[in-house]
């Protein structure tokens, strides 16, 4: 009966340490001397809609980041999701929210030094979808930065992003 139980609480340890080992996302592989652009958080100061933005994000070029399927998920006012907990940049009082997929490495864009990037930020909508703004990041290592979109002071959505070495061979 001992065995048993100590049998279930290491799997049960083990199932509870599995979702946050993160392995490295198939397109870090890529190349030696690339970059990591870490997605931080996303913070909704205000929406542009009533009740709820449905809100997804964009890579120029290489479509669909965030969520890893459409359609966007349902953010209030003063939400703010994260990507990863170790460098979230919520504002303190804000609710915040995991970015909805069980692993967040989607949340890690690759980069050449000094290389750019443009991420849109759109809103679904049943006829259209709104494009909310979009930013262009520099990949410069070291680089962590705070960037608002905003539009006509219809809304505010506060993104955070930082910039590593990319750690696998």
């Amino acid at each position: 009966m001992t065995n048993s139980w100590r049998r279930t609480a290491a799997v049960a340890g083990l199932l509870l340490v599995l979702p946050l080992t993160q392995a490295a996302p198939a397109e870090a592989h890529r190349g030696s001397g690339e970059l990591l652009v870490r997605i931080a958080s996303l913070y909704a100061a205000d929406i542009s809609e009533s009740g709820h933005d449905e809100l997804y994000m964009l890579r120029s070029g290489n479509g669909l980041v965030w969520p890893s399927q459409y359609p966007g998920i349902s953010v209030a006012q003063n939400d703010c999701i994260v990507f990863d907990s170790t460098r979230a940049a919520c504002p303190p009082g804000s609710n915040e929210r995991l970015a909805g997929d069980h692993n967040i490495n989607w949340a890690t864009l690759m980069a050449a030094p000094n290389g750019q990037l443009t991420l849109e930020l759109q809103e679904e909508d049943l006829i259209g979808d709104d494009k909310l703004g979009s930013v262009r990041i520099t990949a410069v290592e070291g680089r962590s930065s705070a960037v608002t979109w905003a539009k006509s002071g219809d809304f505010e959505y506060r993104f955070a992003y930082g910039v590593t070495t990319n750690p696998w061979p």
